[in-house]
């Protein structure tokens, strides 16, 4: 699908945030893992939660919706066959699915987005379901990839690398009572520590709070099953990051909520720094008002704490007065795109100079804006996307995005959001 977005002159309104994707998928599998009804209250409903929802049915979870909330009565330690599950274009959703091929005899995982979630690498979690026990066919580390159970686990520590992914440790670590209690030790350092850390507080409201030594990067994590409870998604930050960013180029008067400031998602980081940058930002309570449309002074980011919210800022230093370099980012290349080189190639298409480095990119700002009228892809990736919506509010002539749909896969209303806060979008 292919959606026009054109520049704006003021943007103004409040908007409702989605629920948080990483909350939302991680309600879903303790919940899935544990024995009773669990209710979830405010689910985020994006493609990946619909994902992840349909492969614990298919290992015998009982859910139902009732308005705002998801039901969810779980198949504890005792998984049904599946045979085969298709995790979407989700890396987090087939991380956490991985791990369960310890529970049962075989199990075999596809993708219908060979492209995207076919390409991403899974062979460091491989790696440590194999130190388990576990007998793996895979394609170099990539889908399709079968988990067969094999020896009885009777090994107790695990390592598992950091390097390319939070998520192998968060899967691993959420399995791990189920499988009798594991020693977690985490190598190559750790990319992405705020996930991490929502993984380990969604355990502990589940009963299963893991003991952390985070100078160490070691875990460990009981034995035992997760009690059913009750849960709440907050909103989300990676998401919000994109309206902020949108409203921080334009004049604009923009609302946004429910963004909890206590919550473990890195990607609230983007609120101090753009008032760094020159923005007006007013938080109160649960919501953050943005007044945008001054002159923005560039700003080195580092990202490695809100690697979701990179490709938003990214946007705003196109237009800043000097050159900011995004460092401690080098795990986007393993995302839905590679997310450094995609982005470069798309951002040049437009006249934006940027430079790829080692860890990260460098942009040249430009605070006169860019002439547009061209296309760019979105390349099956949701980030991508909604990047490229936020840059044509700057531009002459606006901007047409190809593969405008994957905005499904984390805010299926982002563009129904834009148009609300009075962007000229045509689908």
């Amino acid at each position: 699908m292919k959606v026009f977005v054109g520049p704006a002159s003021h943007l103004e309104g409040s908007i409702r945030v989605p629920p948080s994707k990483n909350y939302t998928s991680r309600y879903i599998w303790v919940s899935a893992l544990a024995e009773g009804e669990s209710v979830i209250e405010h689910p985020a409903t994006n493609e990946d939660a619909q994902a992840l929802m349909a492969c614990c049915r298919q290992l015998g979870a009982d859910m139902r919706v009732d308005g705002e909330r998801l039901l969810i009565k779980g198949f504890g330690a005792s998984p049904s066959p599946a045979g085969v599950l298709d995790p979407g274009n989700g890396g987090l959703i087939l991380r956490l699915l991985l791990p369960v091929g310890l529970l049962l005899p075989e199990l075999k995982f596809v993708t219908s987005y060979p492209e995207s979630l076919g390409q991403r690498p899974q062979g460091d979690l491989l790696a440590a379901l194999r130190q388990l026990g576990a007998e793996t066919r895979d394609v170099d580390g990539h889908l399709p990839i079968t988990i067969r159970r094999g020896r009885t686990l009777t090994q107790r520590a695990v390592t598992v690398s950091g390097r390319v992914s939070s998520q192998f440790a968060t899967a691993l670590l959420m399995i791990a009572p189920l499988l009798g209690g594991l020693a977690i030790s985490i190598t190559d350092g750790l990319v992405s520590q705020p996930p991490l850390a929502t993984t380990l507080q969604v355990m502990a409201e589940a009963g299963i709070p893991p003991q952390a030594n985070w100078d160490r990067l070691f875990f460990q994590v009981p034995g035992g099953t997760y009690r059913s409870g009750r849960y709440r998604v907050p909103g989300d930050y990676p998401a919000a990051s994109a309206l902020l960013a949108a409203a921080a180029l334009v004049p604009s008067e923009v609302t946004l909520y429910p963004l909890d400031p206590d919550d473990q998602q890195g990607e609230k980081e983007v609120i101090p720094y753009l008032r760094q940058m020159g923005v007006g930002i007013e938080t109160k309570d649960h919501t953050v008002t943005i007044r945008g449309g001054t002159p923005l002074s560039a700003q080195d980011f580092n990202g490695e704490k809100a690697i979701d919210a990179v490709l938003s800022m990214a946007a705003v230093a196109c237009f800043t007065a000097g050159r900011t370099t995004f460092s401690q980012v080098a795990n986007l290349r393993w995302k839905e795109s590679d997310r450094i080189g995609d982005l470069a190639c798309e951002l040049r298409k437009l006249g934006v100079k940027v430079q790829v480095t080692a860890d990260g990119f460098v942009i040249d700002g430009n605070p006169a804006g860019y002439e547009g009228g061209i296309e760019l892809e979105g390349g099956q990736d949701h980030r991508l996307v909604m990047t490229f919506a936020v840059l044509a509010l700057r531009t002459q002539k606006g901007l047409v995005i190809n593969g405008a749909e994957h905005v499904r896969k984390s805010y299926p209303d982002f563009f129904t959001a834009l148009a609300a806060l009075g962007v000229d979008v045509r689908m």
